[in-house]
């Protein structure tokens, strides 16, 4: 059997399957979006023990991460190796988005909500990376056939941006101002949280009912997975993903950054008061960045993945350049259209070459080992928000903002634009470098195809 005589999904499952991205992100953008600012400007902990947590996650994220994706590549159920952490991870993932926002006091009132922060992230984290892990690592597993895994990414990317829209616009809705600490405002954060967690229910639920399954060939390959020890020597020895180790974090840092600042930048840096006119910035930047998934699949089609990442990565350099230096609405809003595009490129590449990464590694080993590489790059989406918060926290307390102060000097708002510009320019330069010389492209990618078929013909042989 080849490639093209693969059995096709229909299109009501690939739409049911990303409905997985719309809980995934809901949880993830929501955070982003409102964490910080929330637990700085509202609560009110300190700059600097906001980066001493974020810190103390990461050192955790290391062991949590890796653990994690290990432990689903060895998972042997009758629903196979994924389904069971997804179906464990849902309801504690949407009550942990409601305790994000509900600590016992202020930070001015009792300081041991320091120590909820920090146990709070901690299990938001294990809640969420046991399904994301999984979700992802099911999405090279179940489409394997090329153009069923690019028009499944394209579906895949749009559901990601119209719950990223949800989760970012839907804020500025309710909470009337994100940096006020009155008790109006905490109750409107809390509104946002249960918000959250009721889409997360529904669409895990759509996700798991209809959109998923475990592909029995591949996951017997829980049966002769490799130690613990073995599985990391082997992962961090496949050049091609090193080389994607680049721009897999230097994407992942743009984007947090983005929903992290926002609240702050926008109402000091440009000037703008009014949370509905955020919203308005941010929902033009990823409905531009929904509407321009098309474009970056013809490309990925007729160049490659690497090539729609090289190009993706180049306009969103320019216009982060762009967008940081804005001074008013109608300039935010004129970059906002050109940041959009770059968004767009920079998702839908990453989706592609962790595929083909995953694809290598499974003729190199003959096992599919996806939730280790997924694991990897989670632990990279944590490590992103932990450089992101460092390095505001270090911006921060040279321009004296330990602590939020409503009417910030000019030393503060020079940094606010330095780390919505300067330093994602910076990264997604690097990026490209690691993108230029991401190895699996033309004839190595065509052969990987073919070995790729054959392997699995092989697999579904020995189970019939």
């Amino acid at each position: 059997m080849n490639e093209n005589e693969s059995k096709k999904t229909s299109l009501s499952k690939k739409l049911a399957f990303a409905c997985g991205e719309v809980g995934d992100n809901m949880a993830l953008n929501t955070f982003s979006f409102l964490m910080f600012t929330f637990y700085f400007a509202v609560v009110g902990i300190p700059s600097p023990l906001m980066t001493l947590g974020f810190i103390i996650w990461a050192l955790w994220n290391a062991f949590n991460d890796p653990l994690i994706g290990y432990l689903s590549d060895r998972t042997k159920s009758r629903w196979g190796r994924r389904i069971p952490w997804m179906i464990g991870a849902t309801i504690p993932l949407g009550v942990f988005m409601i305790l994000l926002f509900t600590p016992l006091s202020t930070y001015a009132q009792n300081e041991s909500v320091f120590i909820y922060f920090i146990i709070i992230l901690v299990l938001f984290d294990i809640s969420y990376t046991s399904f994301n892990l999984n979700y992802n690592a099911l999405f090279s597993e179940m489409f394997v056939d090329m153009k069923e895994r690019s028009a499944t990414g394209r579906i895949r990317i749009i559901f990601v941006l119209l719950a990223t829209m949800f989760a970012l616009v839907f804020p500025t809705l309710i909470i009337e101002d994100f940096t006020s600490n009155a008790p109006i405002v905490q109750t409107q954060y809390l509104i946002v949280g249960i918000v959250a967690a009721v889409i997360i229910f529904i669409f895990y639920f759509i996700f798991l009912k209809k959109g998923v399954e475990d592909p029995k060939h591949i996951s017997r390959d829980a049966e002769s997975a490799m130690s613990f020890t073995k599985t990391l020597k082997f992962t961090f020895k496949h050049r091609s993903f090193l080389w994607f180790l680049f721009p897999a974090l230097g994407t992942w840092l743009v984007i947090n950054i983005l929903p992290t600042l926002a609240p702050l930048f926008f109402k000091h840096a440009v000037g703008i008061d009014d949370p509905e006119l955020i919203g308005i910035l941010l929902l033009v930047d990823f409905l531009v960045a929904a509407a321009s998934t098309p474009l970056w699949e013809f490309i990925r089609v007729k160049k490659g993945a690497r090539m729609c990442g090289l190009i993706g990565i180049a306009v969103w350099v320019v216009a982060v350049l762009l967008f940081a230096f804005s001074t008013s609405f109608p300039m935010a809003l004129i970059f906002m259209l050109i940041n959009g595009l770059g968004l767009g490129g920079g998702l839908y590449f990453y989706d592609q070459c962790i595929a083909e990464i995953i694809d290598e590694d499974e003729i190199t080993y003959g096992v599919r080992r996806s939730g280790i590489y997924y694991a990897v790059l989670n632990f990279l989406i944590r490590l992103s928000m932990i450089l992101n918060f460092v390095f505001i926290g270090l911006v921060f307390t040279s321009t004296d903002w330990m602590n939020y102060d409503p009417n910030p000097n000019v030393n503060v708002i020079i940094g606010l634009r330095i780390l919505m510009g300067i330093y994602p320019a910076i990264v997604l330069s690097l990026s490209l470098i690691g993108m230029y010389f991401y190895p699996i492209k033309g004839e190595r990618l065509r052969e990987n195809r073919k070995k790729l078929t054959e392997l699995h013909d092989k697999k579904k042989s020995s189970i019939t």
